[in-house]
């Protein structure tokens, strides 16, 4: 069971493309990262205990998360694998060394599903006063 359908991502998130091929172990792979995001506190199949309001974030922070995949090298993001160079019409980025010898990972998170899910307390990691 999955959190929504591709009609949703394009119809009424109005994601960027995706192409068919590539849209179904993306969907996958952004509901598995967003479950780890909100620390497993959701599933396809508890979603009616939410409001419609967090219903609706949780799907839009899939699809923020599908996009940022997709730009991202897709599933090798996830795997730990680097963008080294891209180019883009006269865009082009390549990564240089970080400055001090440090190392600067790319976040396997989208920032704008992060931003989605921040009203909706799923993200809260502590555990109260004693």
């Amino acid at each position: 069971m999955s959190y929504l359908e591709r009609d949703y991502y394009d119809s009424v998130f109005g994601g960027e493309p995706v192409p068919d091929a590539d849209f179904p172990s993306l969907l996958a792979r952004a509901e598995e990262i967003v479950e780890e995001l909100c620390m497993y506190r959701i599933c396809p199949e508890n979603m009616d205990k939410y409001g419609t309001d967090t219903q609706e974030r949780i799907k839009r922070a899939i699809c923020a998360q599908i996009e940022y995949l997709d730009a991202n090298g897709g599933s090798d993001l996830d795997n730990g694998v680097s963008l080294q160079s891209a180019t883009l019409g006269k865009f082009s980025y390549s990564a240089g060394g970080a400055v001090g010898g440090g190392s600067a990972e790319q976040s396997i998170y989208a920032p704008r599903a992060v931003r989605i899910l921040a009203p909706t307390g799923l993200l809260y990691r502590g555990g109260g006063c004693a």
